[in-house]
């Protein structure tokens, strides 16, 4: 009979369920879409219900999959999207929707905070930027904008911690989310007092914070038909999805980084020490106690590519990758800075925007379209050079995510990047890494090197062309001076 090792993704797009032999072979799998609310502008919600059954059912899917298959469930790991808000009343009913990190309404408290004496200080304990991404920043928005309601509010939680309490009826976050949040002391892993005397809050309202391989045993009996698993099925708490695409990707070497473009994208690297940039551009968060996850995410990624089909060249996406191909590098000098959301790394400004630069008669649909996936990688590479400087010199990447289904986009990473670009064979790294999680903590593995050893495999690589070498050196300079009105 099969062992398998259950890795459920709580996206923000999709939530995923993938089951995986120990050598990181894909056994079963199930995912579902996410609904996501737009009631106001800047608002960006979830319903943490309608989440939580869809967690119920890809879980379901999966075992049933796995019955099907004569195969066993050695425990299930979980991985989040980080930054989600709750607020719960002193009934543990929530109440509003599920903010997510792409909600804005908060814009004004992370201004407050960037020009506050006391952020520098915070900067260094919880090693977040001041956006209103991070939790700390929505806290306050409640506090100042919703007296009444913050006044009922007994405890914030995230998606995460909501399935969590749902399953076992505890409150735990694992140092991972809880790095997420600007609230904890990521080097002291407890609740900073000073943040939470910046946001009026006690640290009676969070939740315990407890190790990324923490474990409960799932006993209830309605719980256990309803996943289709046997009472006494581990359940590892697990980590946030920046840290574990690290390590499901196999990032965990000095001198490699990930780089995820989805929805939206990120590049990191991982480290024994958490990192601190004096300029305040980089996060870190906390993968265990010994491997921290440092770099930057941006809000605009293949969202882009999908304002550009939508909105602008009304072409499906798979032809605008096409058209781009007829476009020569650098765009014949268009330049696109891709702040359609605002931007987190590397600038941190919700208010940025974005823009094309150079526009003239000679450029095409094709130049556009070039213009704009070269943009999203450029501004990636921004952030790529701001690791380089604080951590240790990128040299190889490794790339997940859907836009690596276009081997022009990724050729394009690796003559932007000028660096080698290996891609996982595994589409589900976050998913991957939650189960590696999962096999040190119940003694499977010795070390997570060991299990990126075990289970993390490689596709394609892609290197430089290295003819485009220097045009790609004067686009880069030319994009930093672009963008250097957000930077300051």
């Amino acid at each position: 009979m099969q062992s398998t090792w259950i890795g459920v993704d709580i996206g923000t797009s999709n939530v995923k369920a993938v089951a995986f032999d120990e050598n990181g072979g894909v056994v079963a799998h199930a995912t579902g879409t996410c609904v996501t609310y737009h009631p106001r502008n800047r608002f960006v919600e979830q319903n943490p219900d309608e989440i939580y059954r869809l967690f119920l059912h890809v879980i379901r899917q999966v075992t049933e999959q796995l019955r099907h298959k004569n195969a066993t469930v050695e425990a299930v790991s979980l991985c989040s999207a980080m930054h989600s808000v709750i607020p719960l009343d002193a009934h543990n009913r929530r109440l509003t929707r599920s903010i997510l990190w792409a909600d804005n309404r908060s814009e004004a408290q992370a201004d407050a905070l960037k020009q506050a004496s006391v952020f520098p200080k915070l900067y260094s304990h919880t090693g977040i930027p001041a956006h209103p991404y991070a939790p700390l920043t929505k806290m306050v928005w409640f506090r100042e904008t919703q007296p009444r309601l913050f006044s009922r509010i007994q405890r914030f939680v995230s998606q995460k911690e909501y399935i969590w309490f749902n399953l076992f009826g505890k409150f735990h976050i694992d140092y991972s989310m809880a790095s997420g949040t600007a609230l904890l002391n990521n080097r002291r892993l407890k609740w900073s007092e000073m943040a939470l005397q910046y946001t009026g809050i006690r640290a009676t309202q969070l939740s315990e914070a407890v190790s990324t391989y923490h474990v409960e045993k799932l006993t209830n009996p309605l719980l256990c038909r309803k996943l289709g698993l046997p009472s006494g099925t581990p359940f590892v708490i697990g980590a946030g999805d920046a840290c574990l695409a690290n390590l499901g990707s196999g990032a965990l070497a000095k001198g490699v980084s990930t780089l995820t473009i989805g929805t939206s994208g990120a590049i990191r690297q991982t480290a024994a020490t958490p990192a601190r940039d004096e300029k305040r551009r980089l996060f870190t968060y906390i993968l265990d106690e010994t491997h921290f996850v440092s770099g930057g995410p941006t809000n605009n990624g293949g969202n882009v590519l999908e304002w550009l089909s939508k909105h602008l060249l009304l072409k499906d996406p798979n032809e605008l990758l096409a058209l781009a191909e007829n476009a020569p590098p650098g765009a014949d000098e268009l330049l696109f800075v891709p702040y359609l959301l605002g931007e987190r790394a590397p600038v941190w400004d919700a208010h940025a925007r974005g823009s094309y630069q150079n526009l003239s008669w000679q450029h095409t649909q094709a130049h556009l379209v070039r213009a704009t996936l070269e943009g999203i990688v450029l501004n990636l590479n921004q952030t790529r050079q701001i690791i380089d400087g604080q951590l240790s010199k990128t040299q190889i990447l490794h790339a997940n995510g859907g836009f690596t289904q276009s081997k022009f986009w990724v050729q394009l990473l690796a003559d932007i990047f000028g660096i080698a670009v290996k891609v996982n064979q595994s589409g589900e790294s976050g998913c991957l890494g939650a189960t590696m999680l999962a096999m040190k903590s119940l003694g499977k593995i010795d070390s997570l090197e060991k299990g990126v050893q075990n289970c993390v495999h490689f596709a394609e690589t892609y290197h430089p062309d290295p003819s485009n070498r220097a045009m790609y050196r004067k686009v880069n300079k030319n994009f930093g001076k672009l963008i250097g009105q957000w930077k300051e």
